[in-house]
């Protein structure tokens, strides 16, 4: 019987592995929402580990995907392919909503929970809970992210696709 069980779960491991871009995203996400629990922990000495299954936060859900997917797709189809120029335009979408379109978000939070402490009277206990206002990243945090993730997804995909 344990012999079955750890030959399903090497058959099923072998299939991941066939399937080189989408193990290597897989990988690079779970190591992100690590590193979110890691970060949380080390700011707020608690461990938040739903943290783990959560889209926001730093570093960012979003970017990394976009990374990796894009880096996965120059390392297989090259520089002039039409896939790489479609996941470089969505990385590049991606990082100005990371950096700005969420600063802005961010602002308006600012402002509501501002609203809020005037009408503290009115409101309910759950309502007066303030809006969350960093929201964004900056653009040097966006950079080393897309870096570090660039990194991690070359050394796996040369890990498992190449060698």
């Amino acid at each position: 019987m344990f012999d079955y069980i750890v030959s399903v779960f090497t058959d099923i491991f072998q299939w991941w592995m066939r399937m080189h871009p989408i193990f290597i995203v897989f990988i690079v996400g779970f190591i992100v929402q690590s590193t979110k629990v890691v970060i949380d922990f080390v700011k707020y000495k608690r461990l938040y580990r739903w943290h783990i299954f959560t889209a926001w936060g730093f570093p960012s859900f979003h970017s990394w995907i976009a990374t990796s997917v894009t880096l996965i797709a120059l390392l297989e189809y090259g520089f002039d392919s039409t896939i790489f120029a479609i996941a470089f335009a969505f990385s590049i979408l991606f990082a100005y909503d990371a950096m700005n379109l969420r600063y802005e978000a961010g602002q308006h939070a600012h402002y509501i929970n501002d609203l809020r402490v005037d009408l503290q009277w009115v409101l309910t206990k759950k309502e007066k809970w303030p809006l969350k206002e960093r929201i964004w990243h900056t653009r040097e945090e966006v950079a080393w992210w897309i870096l570090f993730w660039l990194v991690l997804t070359f050394l796996l995909y040369y890990y498992f696709v190449v060698a």
